[in-house]
Order: C-alpha cells, then sequence, then structure tokens
C-alpha cells in the first residue's frame, strides 16, 4: 500500500482548521466525511474504522477502531453522547456498520446499536468485504427505516486502500494467504508477480457450496489444472508436469491448483485452506515457467 493515497490535501485536520466542533457554520456533508477519514486514518490496527456523529452539521464526536480497547468506532462515538443527542444524529462512518454473527454474542452490532439509537441517516465508506458481514450491515439499516448513503467516489477509492490490511480485496501481489468472500456471482482476482514486476494473472472464485465442502477456481482458456497428489507447494518442483487443463477445478480444502495461462511466462499454485458458509481461505505462491 502507498502512503496515505488519500487524495486529499488535509495540512493541518479539517477540525482544526475550522476551529474546532462547535462553530456557528455548519459542516457539509462532504466535510463530515473527510472528518470521518481523518479518524480512520488515526487507528493503528486493522480493519481501520473511523466515524464521526453529526446534527444538521453540527459535529457532535468521533471515534476510530483502537481508540477504546474492543470497541468498535460507532461504538465508541455513539457512547460519547446521551442517549437524547443521538436521536436525529447522522453517522458518518468508513466501513460497514458489522451485524451480529452469533446467535449468542453478547455486545450488540454497530448495526443494532445504531437503529436502537434513533439515527436517522447513515453515510458508508465501503461496505465490508467479509462475506458474513458483506451488505448485510447496509440491508439492515434500510429494513429499520434509516436512510444510507455512500461516501463520495474518490474518498471510498482512499478509503478501500487503506481500510484492509492486505489493501484492495480484488488484487494482490506476491504470494501470501487471504481469507475472501465468494457471495453472489463470486469474486475476480488479479494477481501481480510482484511489486516491480506488472505481470499478472486473473482468476475467479466462484459456486461456493459450504454444505458440500467446495469452490470452483475459475480462469480462461484452459488455464487451470490439479496438481494431483501433492499436498503443499514444495512437492511441486516442475508445475507444467500436470495434465488435463480446464477452465475451472472444483476444489475442496487442502487440495492444490496451479493456474497458467497459454503465453502466460509465470503460473501461479493455488491451495484451499479452509472454506465457510460466505468466505474462503487460500494460500497462492508465484513461480516463473521453467
Amino acid at each position: 500500500m502507498g502512503a496515505n493515497p488519500v487524495a486529499v490535501d488535509y495540512g493541518m485536520p479539517l477540525l482544526a482548521r475550522r476551529g474546532g466542533p462547535n462553530l456557528a457554520k455548519p459542516y457539509s456533508n462532504s466535510d463530515l466525511m473527510k472528518l470521518a477519514v481523518e479518524e480512520h486514518l488515526k487507528c493503528t490496527e486493522f480493519p481501520k474504522v473511523g466515524v464521526v456523529v453529526a446534527k444538521e452539521g453540527e459535529l457532535l464526536s468521533t471515534g476510530f477502531r483502537g481508540e477504546v480497547p474492543n470497541l468498535h468506532a460507532e461504538r465508541v462515538a455513539l457512547e460519547k453522547l446521551s442517549p437524547s443527542a443521538r436521536i436525529g444524529a447522522t453517522v458518518f462512518t468508513t466501513l460497514e456498520p458489522c451485524v451480529s454473527i452469533q446467535p449468542s454474542q453478547v455486545i450488540e452490532s454497530c448495526a443494532d446499536l445504531i437503529i436502537a439509537s434513533g439515527v436517522r441517516e447513515v453515510f458508508v465508506g465501503v461496505l465490508d468485504p467479509n462475506g458474513t458481514i458483506y451488505s448485510q450491515g447496509f440491508r439492515k439499516l434500510l429494513e429499520n427505516g434509516i436512510s444510507v448513503k455512500f461516501f463520495q467516489r474518490k474518498l471510498r477509492e482512499a478509503i478501500e486502500e487503506e481500510t484492509f490490511e492486505y489493501g484492495v480485496i480484488e488484487k494482490v501481489v506476491g504470494s501470501g494467504k487471504r481469507r475472501v468472500p465468494v457471495v453472489g456471482s463470486g469474486i475476480n482476482i488479479t494477481v501481480q508477480f510482484s511489486e516491480a514486476d506488472q505481470r499478472s494473472i486473473d482468476i475467479s472464485w466462484g459456486s461456493l457450496q459450504p454444505i458440500h465442502g467446495c469452490v470452483d477456481l475459475l480462469s480462461n482458456n484452459g488455464a487451470v489444472r490439479i496438481a494431483s497428489g501433492a499436498s503443499k507447494f514444495s512437492d511441486i518442483s516442475d508445475p507444467t508436469v500436470f495434465r488435463f487443463p480446464s477452465h475451472f477445478a472444483r476444489m475442496k480444502k487442502g487440495m492444490i491448483a496451479i493456474v497458467q495461462p497459454k503465453g502466460a511466462t509465470f503460473c501461479i499454485l493455488i491451495k484451499l485452506i479452509d472454506l465457510f458458509e460466505k468466505d474462503i481461505y487460500f494460500q497462492w505462491e508465484v513461480r516463473n515457467l521453467p
């Protein structure tokens, strides 16, 4: 990730430039989005989340993930306010509010807290790519009569780059491991050989079937082969020995596939580590072809 890719020259923070939160001139929605990003940039842990709460352009409170240990940024900001001050407020959050994942969850989700607080409107930076949460917070707010809008496009792009530990979820560089959502029609990912080497191969994950323990790995032009018999990447001294190319591989936990499009000068070894209801966890390794 690049250093502070937010395409806004803040200089002195916006709040300081304005002289503090209690000015006669109200903040615009654009100002409040930028203030939320300023809170977001204070985070030292992932995913980064910044929040501001306002009412009719008056800044009421701020919060960021990590400001209070074990509390999400929405809760940090809202709990600085009295219950009456929350009613009719607008929340600006750089990441979609979470929803309850486990029935036994003790602390209510941020979406539930926002609903219970009587918040009127929520501006969201980016939807959470965690497949268990993706669009669920957005939908829950709408279903409970809360207006949901989104940050300006350039701010969304910058937030996407900085929010998650691995940056943009649709692109990976070099070798590594990642958990990604596979919802709806699936997810497309570009694998770039290295930071210095712009060569890339596109792969897709789709047709996740957690009940059957399988997911499809796809690539174009018969680029996918199963590395039959291999259980780890070091077992594969030459990826080109494997036969029976196909446009997809139905993968189960522990399987390894090789993606090598025609004309490519490198290949990708991919191992499915685990799969969940809406997510998969996989490892990949890029290799120059012999």
